[in-house]
């Protein structure tokens, strides 16, 4: 039996706190050992219900001679430099997103993949949402033939929000808030790399400066595009995920526990047929086939617990295997730092929002 990981979160806010609680559930995989906070009492609070010792400095925290790896939840401006102090004391490090929030953020983060090989992971953990998880094997059985086209939609409530995280002073805006979660997962479905970005951001409703409604379009060398949309301000939320192949498609809803499915028998195979230049005469049917065999499904996603819940347990699971085991961590630091540098190609496209640095 390996021994746990020592492990520590600085940032207990309302990302730091779920994983300080769900790392902790398995104490032989990891060890809760320091918790960090700059309001003390905070990290008072979880050392006391998880054990452990409190900080509310970093530094003093970093310089915890027992902690092995270092979970970094603080604001989102901060995550690089966080990232960097912590590796340069030794540390195991697990970045949450947005693991870079400027260009310089993205610099310095490549030159730390760079000089700490194996050393610095990125929490990109809605890699592994069930209904993502269960439509990719769907697509990999080829029921949908070709993917073509891939829709994503995070669609919130009709809300005007006007906490830190719709101001680009802090770092904020949807672009970094559910950007990169949504970025990531359109990069798994094309499956190839991105070779174009367009898009355009808006400021609906928030009385921040920042941007609170996301359309980006991503083109993969293979040909397969996908869609990005995040927005607060949907008064009739869309499906979370539309997936078009040349055989079929699937689509599954904002809560994510059903799969849709429509796809032609897999033994039908389309009978030759050569377009006419011809004009069609009045009533004449357009398509070669009459009907199509086609096959309708609707399929539980699975395991059928909670989504936020679920992508805990996995990237904790998989953290583990990738420190204790050498089995290769699945997401890729190359893949993170490419969803940084998409972001920062949309900031470019959309200067009418005051971007820092």
């Amino acid at each position: 039996m390996t021994k746990p990981i020592a492990f520590g979160v600085c940032g207990l806010g309302r990302i730091g706190a779920p994983h300080c609680r769900y790392f902790a559930r398995d104490r032989q995989q990891y060890q809760p050992t320091a918790f960090c906070d700059i309001e003390g009492s905070r990290a008072q609070a979880m050392a006391a219900e998880l054990g452990g010792k409190a900080y509310a400095s970093y530094e003093d925290f970093l310089a915890d001679a027992d902690l092995e790896l270092v979970i970094i939840a603080t604001r989102s401006l901060d995550h690089a430099r966080n990232a960097a102090q912590a590796l340069a004391a030794g540390k195991i490090v697990l970045l949450e997103k947005p693991i870079g929030v400027t260009a310089a953020d993205y610099r310095l983060l490549q030159q730390l993949d760079r000089d700490y090989p194996g050393r610095l992971y990125f929490g990109h953990n809605h890699r592994f949402e069930p209904a993502l998880q269960n439509a990719l094997a769907i697509i990999a059985q080829g029921l949908l033939g070709r993917l073509q086209v891939v829709k994503l939609c995070k669609h919130h409530l009709f809300m005007r929000r006007h906490d830190w995280q719709m101001r680009l002073d802090c770092g904020g805006g949807q672009l970094s808030v559910w950007g990169p979660h949504l970025i990531d997962q359109g990069m798994q479905f094309v499956g190839a790399p991105i070779v174009g970005v367009w898009s355009y951001l808006r400021r609906v409703l928030t009385p921040g400066d920042a941007d609170d409604h996301v359309k980006i379009i991503l083109t993969g060398a293979n040909g397969v595009v996908a869609e990005v949309e995040i927005s607060n301000s949907m008064a009739i939320p869309g499906p979370y995920a539309a997936v078009y192949g040349d055989r079929g498609a699937l689509i599954y809803d904002q809560d994510q526990k059903k799969i849709q499915l429509k796809y032609l028998d897999p033994q039908f195979r389309w009978p030759e047929a050569v377009a006419s230049g011809e004009t069609p005469k009045p009533g004449m049917i357009l398509s070669a086939e009459r009907s199509l065999p086609w096959i309708e499904e609707t399929r539980d996603v699975m395991p059928n617990n909670s989504l936020w819940e679920q992508v805990e347990i996995e990237i904790a699971a998989r953290l583990h295997d990738a420190i204790r085991r050498a089995i290769p961590f699945p997401v890729k630091n190359a893949d993170a730092l490419e969803v940084v540098r998409i972001t920062e190609l949309v900031k470019q496209q959309n200067p009418q929002f005051e971007w820092i640095g």
